[in-house]
């Protein structure tokens, strides 16, 4: 096994963070329908991304199991656009991007599903710095969950897909980029150890977001709905920080 190389591992992370968090930026410009189109085309990117991958670490064999977490993502990012159009991009992340950072840091940190348990070296740092971030989600969680729109589901009953061709490009880019991001992310959990990765990549892809959603989309206009975003990321940098210093040794 490679030994491990934290600083490598941070830019691998800043990268995905970087990438992850603007993936879906491209396709914000265009009208999207139910998302399954989109969510066609960006898997196809996705595909791209990991053949290129594969011919570059020169076509290790490939495992059917892994296969499922796939098809997991397909069925989560078909409900993509139906979330960032009922609750917005910033406030859709932040929330997917929670539930993410439990269960990846459960999952290394307790050793489940047949995975290699990692114990970092401050255990309390660490839990501290997965619990802490989720504090200010909760708030937004309760003051958004009424605007959601459901009206999207009943165009799957009609059996009129909608197919946009604008969109094409622009989900084969974000396809492409969520490609690139996982890969950097395989790095930097290699590096930095899943369960210093997990919650970094779980939770500081939703900064870049809320970033796009504030300067470039207009999601959030109102003063104290931005001063409570702006508070919100300064408690997830907080988090990913006693995150990363709990991997650090310190006596």
């Amino acid at each position: 096994m490679e030994e491990q190389n934290n600083a490598l591992g941070l830019i691998a992370a800043f990268l995905a963070t970087v990438l992850y968090g603007s993936c879906y930026v491209p396709v914000r410009w265009f009208e999207a329908g139910d998302g399954l189109y989109f969510q066609w085309m960006m898997c196809i990117g996705q595909l791209i991304s990991g053949v290129f991958v594969l011919a570059l670490v020169d076509w290790p064999p490939i495992f059917p199991l892994a296969m499922l977490g796939g098809a997991f993502f397909a069925i989560g990012n078909a409900l993509t656009i139906t979330i960032m159009d009922g609750i917005g991009m910033a406030v859709g992340s932040l929330l997917w991007n929670t539930v993410t950072c439990i269960v990846g840091w459960a999952v290394s940190r307790f050793g489940l599903f047949g995975s290699l348990k990692k114990v970092p070296y401050d255990n309390v740092m660490n839990i501290i710095g997965v619990v802490v971030p989720q504090l200010p989600k909760s708030q937004s969680d309760l003051k958004k969950g009424e605007e959601i729109e459901v009206s999207h589901t009943t165009r799957l009953m009609k059996n009129r897909p909608f197919i946009n061709p604008e969109l094409t490009l622009p989900s084969l880019v974000s396809g492409l980029m969520y490609g690139a991001a996982t890969c950097c992310f395989f790095i930097a959990s290699e590096h930095l150890d899943p369960i210093v990765a997990y919650p970094i990549l779980a939770k500081a892809p939703g900064i870049v977001c809320a970033v796009w959603a504030i300067l470039l989309f207009k999601e959030i206009k109102g003063r104290w709905d931005v001063l409570h975003l702006i508070a919100g990321i300064c408690v997830t940098v907080a988090g990913i920080t006693l995150i990363t210093v709990s991997k650090v040794k310190l006596y």
